[in-house]
Parts: C-alpha cells; structure tokens; sequence
C-alpha cells in the first residue's frame, strides 16, 4: 500500500494483476460527433449562450447583439450551470448557502475534429494562455475564492460532446480537499511540491521534462496511467506563469496528451488543474484517465487500487 507523503491518501498499487496498456485502450470517445447539430463549432454561436470571452487573432472580445466570428477559442456561461450569479435561495428546512460562482465552458478550437493530443505547438500555447485568461478572470470577482478548470474527455469521462473543451467553475468557498492539502502543506518544513518536483526528476517515475516544468507519474497514483505536470519553480497558480513558462507549460501537456493518445488510443480521462492564490500552494495539473472501474471497495474506504504501478507507467509513458 502506498501513501501519497503529504496527503492523507492511500492507493494500492497490485502490479500483480499483470495489466497492459492494450488491456486498456478504447475504441473511441463513446460521444456524439455531429458537425451539423454541434453548438461548440463555428456558425453555430446561436446554440450557446453569448461569449464572455471569444479569442480572435484581432483581440479577445465578448459578444453583443452579434456573435464573434472568426474565434480560435471561446468561452461561455454554461447553459445547465453547477453554480450561477444570481442562485435561487437554498431551502429553509436546512442550513445552506446560495450555490454563487460562475461556470463557463471553454471551447478550445474552432475544429470539430481537433484534439490536445494532436495539437500544433500553437495551439497548445493558446490553449494554456485562455486558462490563464478565464481563470485571471473570475480570481480577481470580489466573491471568488477557488476556480476550478477541468476537463472530460470522452463518455466514459463524462463528456457528452466530442467537440474538444474544458470548463471552469469559480466558487465563493474554497473546497475541503484543498483545506486539507493547505494544513499539510503550512506544517512541511518546504514545499512538498517543490521537494516532489525535485525527487521525481530523478526517479523511475519522470515520463519527461524541460526547463520549467516535469511530467511524471505520481508514486501514489490512483488511476492506471495517471500523469501529472509539476512546475519545477515555486508557482502557485497560472497567474503567477510569464510567457516563457506558458511556452513550456504548452510543451509539457502536449507531451502528456500526446504520449496517453499513443499508448492508450484515445483514452477517456479527467484533466484538473490545482491550485490557490495562495503564495504557500504549489500549481499542478493531473491527468487521470478513466479507464479503470472505482468499485464498491474504493467507495467504501477511499483507498483505491491500481494494477499498473507508476515505474511501469512512466516507462510505458517514456516508450510511447
């Protein structure tokens, strides 16, 4: 059994199960694929709610009374939202709070058939630069304490458009996994993401690397071939990024979505992205693919196990 070394969380690694990435891969997204009848493709901006932001190579600019055209990116109020500006009021029969934030879907490409693990270097460039523009966006409304952005990819995952995007949802709380991770993190000597960084760089578990950023496999990964992006300098969020580490912020995740594409075939999976205006939290992302059941013994424990140990992972990962 495993523990992750500053989180309260255990993983079972039972390599002895003898997976392979063959006895994983899937024939396909599982999701609806209709140019005609999707409403994240260019000349259907109607379908959706209006732009907050739509990215053009003019400018970014939200739309009015007419739909932006000519977008390489966009980013709308989700029309069935997790939260709204203006909730309904919670029932009285309990104590609760209004469900207040903001929940945008982020469409990443005009190209109804484009895809991250097939993305041009400039297209990974400005997909990190409209994460770090939306999520600058709703961190600085004076009732945000927490953006979350997320993306799933394929049925499996949760997507029900196959249409390439990611969402984000700001909230007025910040969520008790994070509280939890913050207390372990302001009693370490040092960052624990720095000494991560630092260690894995060096380990079995590196899949790749370049001046600012590893990608590896966690030592306690939870989920067969799950990767995460840690930046090598001390970055708390993606406002903290410059130009250069957003270039290789890029790089890194084309690498990630590249490398799981190969070896798994277009798998379904849950990318998050973690992290917390909060100088002490380090920024990382984690890519999880959903290829594996979370059955009735993880539920009932919170202890999850993985067949495929993250050595074997990484060296799959490095090989793809």
């Amino acid at each position: 059994m495993r523990r992750h070394y500053f989180l309260d969380e255990y993983t079972i690694i039972a390599a002895e199960r003898g997976k392979r990435p063959s006895d994983f891969r899937h024939a396909g997204t599982g999701v609806r694929s209709d140019l005609r009848a999707c409403p994240f493709c260019p000349g259907n901006e109607e379908m959706t709610p209006p732009a907050v932001a739509a990215y053009t190579d003019a400018g970014v600019f939200a739309d009015g009374e007419e739909r932006v055209k000519g977008w390489w990116a966009r980013s709308f109020l989700n029309l069935y939202p997790a939260v709204t500006a203006e909730p309904q009021p919670p029932s009285g029969e309990w104590v609760a709070d209004f469900a207040r934030g903001f929940h945008e879907v982020i469409v990443e490409h005009p190209d109804h058939e484009a895809d991250p693990s097939r993305f041009g270097q400039r297209d990974l460039q400005r997909l990190v630069y409209v994460y770090k523009d939306r999520y600058t966006c709703r961190i600085r409304e004076p009732s945000v304490r927490y953006v979350s952005i997320f993306k799933n990819r394929g049925r499996a995952a949760g997507a029900s458009l196959s249409h390439t995007h990611s969402q984000l949802v700001a909230l007025p709380i910040v969520p008790p996994a994070l509280l939890r991770e913050m207390e372990a993190i302001g009693s370490a000597a040092r960052c624990p993401y720095c000494s991560l960084a630092e260690r894995e760089a060096s380990s079995d578990r590196l899949i790749y690397e370049n001046e600012g950023f590893v990608l590896i496999a966690p030592f306690s990964s939870k989920a067969p071939y799950e990767t995460w992006v840690l930046p090598k300098g001390h970055i708390s969020d993606l406002e903290g990024l410059d130009p250069m580490d957003l270039e290789a912020l890029a790089e890194v995740l084309g690498e990630a979505h590249g490398r799981l594409d190969r070896l798994l075939v277009s798998p379904p999976y849950h990318l998050t992205i973690q992290q917390l205006p909060d100088h002490r939290y380090h920024l990382n992302i984690r890519i999880q693919p959903a290829i594996s059941t979370i059955a009735g013994f993880e539920k009932n424990t919170g202890i999850f196990i993985n067949p495929v140990s993250p050595e074997e992972a990484a060296k799959d990962l490095r090989e793809a």
